[in-house]
Order: C-alpha cells, then structure tokens, then sequence
C-alpha cells in the first residue's frame, strides 16, 4: 500500500470517528432535545468517510483492506476518551493492542491493488 493510499485510509478512519463522536455529542441529554448542529458535522464526517471508503475498494480487495477498518475502533478509544471524557477500562486497552497487532501484520502483508476482470459483455438478443 502507497503512502497516498494509507493516508486515505486514515482519512476514512478519521472521518468516522469524527462522524461517531458528534453523534454521541448530538444524543448527550441537554434539555433540548438533539443537538442538530452536531448531528448534521456527524453526518458530513460519515458521509466523507462513506465516499473515500468507496474509492478505496475500486483500487484493493475487500479481503485486504477491511482490516483496517480497525483503526476506527482504536481512534474511537482516544477520541471518546479524549473529547467526550469516557474512562476505558483495561479490556478495552487490551483491545485496542490486539487491533493495532492485527493492523500491523495486515498492513505489512504485500497485497497487489485488485486487478478486477472485466465484467462479460452482454449480447442483444438477436431479432428474427
């Protein structure tokens, strides 16, 4: 995977932690009810991430580039951790070790960008 290609990656996964945290920020009790401002910044963030995650599969195999999608769950950690004030505990820590491992190995394998077949021309029923 290029450097450009991983940035982008890190684009879809930053994305929708931005998107998962707003939605938590949204939801919060206020009195109000929702918070639509956040829950609109929530959506935008979600639907980035949606659109560079599309890209992404039309150059790598499903198979290859899922797991990455783990690096959401570890920025989810920091980030909730770090705006919302939530106290992972250390099952969640341990996770997020095991998820970053998994990352690694995958990240290192040496996987070529999918070479998708063309898709078999379809014929017009000949008329008699």
């Amino acid at each position: 995977m290029t450097p450009l290609n991983f940035c982008l990656v890190l684009v879809t996964e930053l994305s929708a932690t931005i998107g998962q945290i707003f939605f938590k920020h949204a939801m919060a009790p206020s009195g109000k009810g929702m918070n639509l401002r956040s829950l609109a910044v929530g959506i935008a963030a979600m639907t980035v991430s949606f659109f560079v995650w599309e890209a992404l599969l039309k150059k790598f195999e499903l198979s290859y580039l899922f797991p990455f999608d783990g690096i959401n769950r570890i920025i989810v950690v920091f980030g909730a951790s770090l705006f919302l004030k939530e106290k992972p505990t250390p099952r969640i820590w341990l996770g997020v070790i095991l998820i970053s491992v998994g990352v690694m190995i995958v990240s290192a394998t040496e996987k070529a960008p999918q070479g998708t077949p063309p898709a078999p021309e379809i014929q017009p029923a000949a008329h008699q």
